[in-house]
């Protein structure tokens, strides 16, 4: 977990989770990479799964960060 939301008492659920997800990106991103350096995976697949993996945390920051708009 980000240790910015761990620390802080005012961090939302929202942002304490899309913080999870950022730790998770980040390490599947890593696990990629390195099958792609170990010859395991063509750089074009490690690229469209790090961009598919993007795609969804894309998502989630926009579910669980974006305000909802006043109701009228």
């Amino acid at each position: 977990m980000d240790p910015q939301s761990e620390h802080d008492p005012d961090a939302s659920p929202e942002a304490m989770i899309f913080a999870e997800n950022l730790d998770e990106f980040a390490a599947r991103v890593a696990n990629i990479c390195a099958l792609e350096q170990g010859g395991q995976i063509p750089q074009l697949e490690a690229y469209q799964r790090i961009k598919a993996l993007y795609k969804q945390l894309r998502t989630s920051k926009r579910n669980l960060l974006t305000p909802e708009p006043p109701a009228d």
